[in-house]
Formats: C-alpha cells, structure tokens, sequence
C-alpha cells in the first residue's frame, strides 16, 4: 500500500507537532508499507527521517490553497497514491485529479467562529485562511473517506456543525514526544532561566494570537495573585511571536497593570529549551476557553509540573482530575487556584503524581497503530 502524507508544516507549533510524532511512530511500527510524505517549498525538516519505505516529495510551491488543490493532487496521482491523508484539517476537493481514497484529521471547529471573535486586530492573511477553512473544512469532512479527531469533544462538535455522520469519525487522542520528561540537571535548568532573564520563581503559560488562549484574564490574575504573594514570581509566557503579538492587545495589557518587570515574553522556543522551561517552572497556567486537544498540558504532566486549566472543552477530557480545572472566564477562580497552590504543598505534589500517571494513558505508538488500521480498513473498503 502507497500511504501519501500531506506534511507540508510538519514539525511546526501545534498540528505541526501532530505530524511528527505521527510519522515516526508509524516508521516505527509500519515496514511493510511505502510512506510519501509530501513537503511544500518552505517546509523544514527538524529532525532527520531514516526509514527505506518513506519517500519524500517536495513540491515546488509555497502558496497552502495551490500545493493542497492542485500541486499535491497531481503529485499523488503521477505517484500512485493508494491513500491520502490530509492532516492539516483538509484533503484537495476540487481538483479533478484527486479520485483516491482518502482521510482527513480535523483537529477542532474553531473556524465556526466569525474571525474578529477570533482575533483581535487580524491580518489580510489571517483573513484569508479564515476565509479559506470555512470553506475547505467543511468541503474536506463531505469528501473524505473517513474523518480522524483528536478528542471526544472535538468529534461531537464536527458532528454537530458539520452533519457528518458519527460512523465516519474515529477519535485517536494525541500524546507527547518522548523528550518531555522530568530532568534532574538543575545546571541546565539554571542555564536556560539566564537564558530568557527569568530571576525569580515562576509561573509558565502559553500565548497565541487567538482570543481563546484568554491571555487578558490570565495577565489579570497573575497580577493579582503576584500581589498578594508580594511579587515573588514571574509569568514566562512562550509559542507567541512578534507578529502575532502586533495582533494582540497583551502588550498593552502588560503595560496597564505595570508588569513590565514581572512578565517574560520567550517568543517562540524550541522544543529542547521548552522542555527545561516546563522542568523548571512552579506552576503551568493555560486558562484557554478553547482546545482541540490541549497538548501543552500533557507537556506539562510528562514534565512533572502541576497544572492549572480549563473545566471546559477538551481539556478537561485530557486533564481528567490530574489538574486544577478553573472556569475560565473567572478571574477570581484563577487567582484562587494559583493561590491554593502557592501555599499547598501537599497538593502541588498530588497533582504532580495525578498528572505522571495521566500521561500514562497516552502514546503515539497506540495512536500510530489506530492510524495505520485505519488506513487498510479504508483502502479495504475500496
């Protein structure tokens, strides 16, 4: 069987991290098989991929709407592709080239929501990918074999705005790369704080762009919690860059509450320094309204570091009780977890030990596996 991968981001933030682990771990478990992992012009390898049944293709295009309507179908066609699978929330449906069997994994349904409830000062690119999901999204779910989603909850939402059958979807939960582990080198965990200029105990979070990652509250109680405890700690925020920041309003946020001192803006990190950060840090705070999955949180567990998140969406499916689940919308409610926890030995530890044993349940060999049957299940079907 000829397996065509669309990899176009892969080891990128976010689905970026999905396609990674994805693919080595069906090297890893799949010999038998011819793997195409399809690149587009700009695509970065970060890790070196050694298996003889995976080919890579790199495809002479930079523009997402042109490699994935017109460049990839033709390249799965001259290559004989017995099966596509669109990993990035969508599969070609337009071109007429495209006629294999095929498989789309649809991380969320986040792009329902009207673009400004998204972002808050959106660009013309952000403008046209908004544009261009609402439409491919859908158009992709109808036209795939066979749907794969990352979270129970993200399935009953692909159900519920997509009308797409329950039958056609299958859940594989996502887990963590195995370099995310407890590390004991307080020599490189000190390195890396000097690094980014952290000199107190601190808080760790992660930003985005998008309005549901509630960086606002989450400024609002980190301020006053930091205040009641006299300013002992610091809030590292990583995964947002310059250009996404001009798109939010925390630059400003930090400014009004006078956090100029207390708060740490890393930018993007890699995943090496990301894994000392979530070693090092007291607490992880990720307040988001709104996740696929919420794959920072169990980063976090595999790390050893207690968790503070949303009772809402998926996170509180992957969190289970190994967390401190917060609504979200309650600043109150966040500065009193932070607050327990600050005080709370004892709990800090139960949540530390709760979230190693979560982890557990996980594993990119399982999710491989699952994938892979789906794969012959619908080739099968042919």
């Amino acid at each position: 069987m000829k397996i065509g991968i669309d990899a176009r981001i892969i080891f990128k933030r976010g689905v970026g991290r999905y396609i990674s682990n994805l693919v080595f771990n069906l090297l890893k478990i799949d010999k038998e098989n011819q793997y195409y992992l399809y690149l587009d012009k700009n695509s970065q390898l970060k890790e070196y991929i050694d298996s003889k049944n995976c080919i890579l293709k790199r495809l002479n295009i930079s523009n997402a709407f042109l490699f994935q309507q017109y460049y990839l179908p033709l390249a799965v066609k001259k290559d004989g592709i017995d099966i596509l699978h669109g990993t990035d929330n969508t599969i070609p449906y337009i071109s007429p080239f495209f006629k294999k069997k095929s498989i789309v994994t649809i991380h969320d349904t986040m792009f329902i929501r009207p673009i400004k409830r998204a972002i808050l000062r959106p660009t013309l690119k952000q403008k046209f990918i908004d544009v261009y999901n609402k439409i491919s999204i859908p158009a992709s779910a109808k036209k795939a074999d066979h749907i794969i989603t990352v979270s129970d909850y993200s399935k009953k939402d692909i159900i519920k705005y997509l009308k797409i059958d329950e039958n056609k979807i299958t859940t594989i939960k996502e887990s963590v790369n195995e370099k995310y582990k407890i590390i004991k080198d307080e020599k490189m965990i000190k390195r890396i704080k000097e690094k980014y200029k952290i000199t107190k105990p601190y808080i760790l979070a992660s930003a985005a762009s998008d309005l549901r990652k509630n960086s606002e509250r989450l400024l609002e109680s980190f301020n006053i919690f930091n205040n009641t405890v006299e300013n002992k700690y610091q809030l590292v925020i990583t995964s947002i860059g310059e250009k996404e920041l001009k798109t939010t309003n925390i630059l400003e946020k930090i400014q009004q509450l006078n956090l100029e001192k207390y708060v740490i803006l890393t930018g993007y990190v890699s995943d090496d320094d990301l894994v000392f950060l979530y070693n090092g840090a007291f607490i992880f705070l990720f307040p988001s309204i709104w996740e696929g999955f919420g794959l920072q949180v169990l980063e976090a567990f595999s790390c050893g570091v207690p968790v503070i998140t949303s009772d809402g969406t998926s996170l509180s499916e992957i969190a289970e009780n190994a967390a401190y689940l917060v609504n979200p919308f309650s600043v109150d409610d966040i500065v009193h977890a932070l607050l327990e926890l600050e005080k709370n030995d004892v709990k800090r530890e139960n949540l530390i030990e709760k979230g190693l044993n979560r982890i557990k349940e996980f594993s990119w060999l399982k999710a491989a596996q699952g994938t892979l049957e789906l794969y012959k299940k619908v080739v099968g079907n042919g």
